[in-house]
C-alpha cells in the first residue's frame, strides 16, 4: 500500500511525556493566558494525546477526583498499574511541581466549583439540564452559556501539531470525501462549502450506500474525514476503516479517544467531552458536540485558505458570482 500523504501520519504517540509535552504546547500561538487555568481542565484535554500509562492516570484523576485529592502516590500508582515515577512524569505533563501540589490544586477546584459564584453559574449553565420549569431568558442562558464554553474548550484543547498534520494533508491531497451521520452532517456540509468555495474538490453523500460506495474508490491521492462526536457511528467508522485499507489518509473528529474510529485515522483532531469531574452530563454532548466539530472545521479551512491565500481569494471571487446569484 501506498504511504499515507503524511508520512508521520501513522506514527505512533511518543512514549516521553516530555516529548509529548513538547509536541502539544510548543506549537501553540495562544497567549499564556488563554491556556486553561484549572488543572482539571489541562488533564482533560492532554488526556487524548497521552500514552496508555499516562492516559490511565489522567482517567482515573478525572473519574476519581474527591479520592485523589487524599491519596497517596503508591497508591495511585498501584491503582493505575503504573510506577511511581510516571506519576511524577505525569504531574511535571501537566505543569506542576509536585504530586502534593497536584493533590493541593484539586482539592481547591472542587471546593471552588461548590462554594464559589462564578462556579455556581458555570454549573448551572453548563452542566444542568434545562427543565419545564426554566423561562425563555434562563433557556436562552444556558444554552449560550453552554457554546461558550465548548468554543473556549476547543479552543484551549486542540492540538496544533495535529491541526499543522491535517493541513498538510489537505494541501496534498487530490480528493476530500467527508463521512457523517446525524448531527455530524452539520459540519461535514459546512465543511465542503467552505473548502468547495476555495477550489477544493469535495465530496460528501446523505445517501447511505453512496457514502459507503464512495469509500471503496478512494486511493493514496485522496483524504477521507470521518466527524462522529462518539467515535462509535458504524457507518462513519466503516467508511474511514475502508478508506484507509484504499491507501487514503485519514482523519478523524471526536471527542473520545478510546473510541472505534480512533483506529483508522492518521491524523485524530479531539473536540470536548463533558468532564465527569465537573459535573455528570453525558446527555449534554450531542447538544454541544456540533458547535465544537464546526470550530475545528473552520479552523482547518482558515489554515488552508491563509497558507494558500492568493489561489484561496481568487476562487472566493470566482465563486462568489454564483452565490450571490441564488439571492434576490
Amino acid at each position: 500500500m501506498t504511504e499515507p500523504l503524511d508520512p508521520k501520519a501513522s506514527a505512533s504517540p511518543e512514549p516521553g511525556a516530555s516529548a509529548l509535552a513538547k509536541k502539544k504546547r510548543a506549537p501553540r500561538s495562544h497567549k499564556a493566558d488563554e491556556q486553561p487555568e484549572s488543572v482539571i481542565a489541562r488533564i482533560r484535554w492532554s488526556r487524548p494525546y497521552l500514552n496508555p500509562a499516562l492516559r490511565r492516570i489522567a482517567e482515573y484523576i478525572l473519574k476519581n477526583p474527591e479520592q485523589v485529592k487524599s491519596i497517596s502516590i503508591k497508591d495511585l500508582a498501584l491503582l493505575c498499574q503504573v510506577s511511581e515515577s510516571t506519576i511524577t512524569r505525569f504531574v511535571r505533563d501537566v505543569n506542576v511541581v509536585n504530586f502534593q501540589q497536584l493533590k493541593i490544586r484539586i482539592a481547591e477546584e472542587l471546593s471552588k466549583s461548590s462554594t464559589t459564584p462564578v462556579a455556581d453559574m458555570e454549573r448551572r449553565h453548563v452542566y444542568e439540564d434545562i427543565s419545564p420549569t426554566d423561562d425563555t431568558s434562563l433557556v436562552v442562558d444556558k444554552i449560550s452559556g453552554r457554546y461558550i464554553k465548548t468554543i473556549s474548550d476547543t479552543m484551549n484543547g486542540l492540538n496544533t501539531r495535529e491541526v499543522e498534520r491535517a493541513v498538510d494533508a489537505i494541501n496534498a491531497c487530490d480528493f476530500i470525501v467527508f463521512f457523517a451521520l446525524g448531527s455530524s452532517n452539520l459540519a461535514a456540509e459546512n465543511a465542503i462549502m467552505r473548502f468547495m468555495r476555495v477550489g477544493k474538490t469535495c465530496q460528501f453523500f446523505h445517501d447511505f450506500t453512496l457514502r459507503q460506495i464512495s469509500a471503496t474508490t478512494l486511493n493514496e491521492r485522496s483524504l477521507a474525514i470521518g466527524i462522529s462526536n462518539s467515535g462509535r457511528t458504524i457507518t462513519t467508522t466503516n467508511a474511514l476503516k475502508e478508506a484507509k485499507a484504499r491507501g487514503a489518509t485519514t482523519i478523524c473528529i471526536t471527542s473520545f479517544p478510546e473510541s472505534p474510529i480512533v483506529s483508522y485515522a492518521d491524523i485524530k483532531l479531539f473536540t470536548p467531552t463533558v468532564n465527569a469531574a465537573l459535573g455528570s452530563a453525558d446527555y449534554h454532548e450531542s447538544m454541544v458536540s456540533k458547535i465544537a466539530q464546526l470550530h475545528v472545521i473552520d479552523v482547518l479551512y482558515s489554515c488552508f485558505a491563509v497558507r494558500n491565500y492568493d489561489k484561496s481569494i481568487d476562487a472566493l471571487e470566482r465563486s462568489e458570482v454564483y452565490a450571490t446569484s441564488t439571492r434576490e
